[in-house]
């Protein structure tokens, strides 16, 4: 019996989809064909991502992906490791059984896990695109790349896909661009697991082979001059274990693959396999968006950048998120907006425009600051201009309407005192200041954002006074005719008795 060993070389929720029965009786989760045999990539994974239970998991989670030859149990492992339900070879035929690449969830962890065509089939015969292009994407999604194979393939140059692995790492290269800073590459695990290890050959001696035949394959890479210096270790973490025989040791093999589940399952364990230098650091929501992308521009064989694509990603889903979160602010405040627009002041109107805009900024916040930070920051930043852009208007109007309303109710306050005998008009100054405590006071609950200048009432409130100085102005004057007026009629009244007086003697 061999015991697994996985010494990494840096010692290193939602609605869940329906849960089914395995072969060997574990519960699982649906799968979903990520990349079907033509190449093409699915759209049903943002649904899926959401259906597993894990749209909202943001960073909570890890993706690994097997690769390897053809009929070497890559299916089997993977339902055995992680109660996933890939169709696995029927032996008595030993044909191709994944087409393209497959995705599920494993049964009760975070994990999602790729199951990958497998290599030198005869199916696709000299055809070696969509192997290399599947590795390639592998690469660039998962933060652990199992690479499975015989213990008599090891030392072989095809048997342990030596060609193809000196094709992903030379184009590794180009995957994260020229851009990389010192201490800041992305990093992958390649995790080997050897099949069918009897001891003939002893595990130390065949980590050693793999080991150096790794570093062959980096030493003679064609290197761009700026990363000639760059060692394997800059971008790999290298980990093994052996497995026995699946029939002949059946115990021994399952217990082995418990003990290697929980490298991926146990984050206490010194050799746990998901290090975070490995994760690619997007958030589950936008694994769709990210996995699609890059398998487009695999198919065109266009160099891949991936920091690029992270740029790309984050421009992409944080526009989506500020967009879904002003379209819920605007539902929310048009009721308000409307009877705004229509002259009517609204009572507490700085209080909900506060609440609501506050909750779009949460919103926003929650779903997107887990993507690029620069990008998140600049998106926040015109999110909170088309939210104050969108409340401008209510506000202005809403300060205007409280004018108006204030007028309108000082207005009535004279008119009353008018119609009081002995009314004195050094009694305005009562109902002035009154009517000018009030707006302020309506003015300061409707601001938006205290101290910011975009939200200022300072002029409206100079209107409002000169609104009633000429409110005062004209009833003064009004006044004045009437106390004129009454006058002449007197003088008139008085003439007329007196002229009859002496006509009269």
């Amino acid at each position: 019996m061999s015991t697994p060993h996985v010494l990494a070389s840096n010692g290193a929720l939602s609605i869940r989809s329906p849960l089914k029965p395995t072969v060997n009786g574990q519960r699982t989760f649906d799968r979903l064909h990520l990349i079907d045999d033509k190449k093409r990539f699915t759209p049903n994974l943002s649904d899926q991502i959401s259906a597993w239970g894990l749209r909202n998991a943001g960073f909570d989670y890890n993706l690994v992906a097997v690769f390897g030859s053809q009929s070497t149990g890559k299916s089997t492992l993977l339902n055995q490791l992680f109660g996933t339900n890939f169709d696995v070879m029927d032996n008595s035929k030993r044909q191709q059984t994944t087409k393209g690449i497959w995705m599920c969830r494993d049964r009760d962890k975070n994990i999602l896990v790729m199951d990958v065509e497998g290599t030198d089939g005869r199916e696709r015969g000299e055809d070696k695109d969509f192997e290399r292009k599947s590795a390639l994407f592998s690469l660039a999604s998962s933060e652990v790349l199992i690479i499975n194979l015989w213990d008599h393939q090891v030392g072989l140059h095809q048997g342990a896909n030596i060609g193809l692995l000196k094709t992903v790492f030379e184009v590794n290269l180009a995957l994260f661009g020229h851009k990389s800073q010192e201490n800041a590459n992305p990093r992958t695990l390649l995790l080997f697991v050897i099949r069918d290890h009897i001891g003939t050959t002893p595990f130390a001696n065949l980590q050693e082979m793999l080991t150096a035949d790794m570093q062959h394959i980096w030493d003679t890479l064609s290197k761009p001059a700026e990363l000639k210096d760059r060692k394997l270790k800059d971008y790999f973490d290298l980990s093994f274990t052996a497995l026995p025989h699946k029939f002949f040791a059946a115990k021994e093999f399952e217990s082995d693959v418990r003990v290697l589940r929980s490298c991926f399952t146990d984050k206490s364990r010194n050799d746990f396999v998901f290090k975070p230098a490995y994760h690619k650091r997007i958030p589950a929501d936008g694994i769709a968006f990210y996995m699609k992308d890059i398998w487009e521009q695999v198919q065109r064989n266009k160099d891949l950048d991936l920091p690029m694509q992270q740029e790309l990603l984050a421009h992409s889903r944080c526009d989506e998120i500020s967009a879904g979160a002003l379209a819920e602010f605007n539902d929310q405040a048009k009721p308000e907006k409307c009877q705004i627009m229509a002259g009517k002041v609204i009572s507490g109107f700085g209080v909900m425009m506060r609440a609501w805009r506050s909750q779009a900024l949460s919103r926003y916040d929650r779903e997107a600051e887990r993507y690029h930070q620069e990008i998140y920051k600049r998106k926040r930043a015109d999110l909170v201009e088309r939210l104050d852009s969108t409340l401008s208007l209510p506000f202005f109007r809403q300060i205007q309407n409280i004018h108006n309303d204030v007028l309108v109710s000082f207005k009535a306050e004279i008119d009353m005192g008018l119609n009081i005998a002995g009314y004195n008009f050094a009694d305005f100054n009562g109902p002035c200041e009154n009517a000018v405590a009030r707006f302020i006071d309506e003015a300061r609950e409707a601001v938006i954002t205290e101290g910011d200048p975009t939200w200022q009432w300072a002029d409206e409130l100079q209107l409002l006074k000169k609104d009633i100085q000429a409110v005062i102005d004209q009833l003064c004057e009004d006044r004045r005719k009437v106390i004129i007026g009454v006058g002449i009629l007197t003088a008139v009244s008085v003439g007329a008795v007196m002229a009859s007086a002496a006509t009269g003697s």
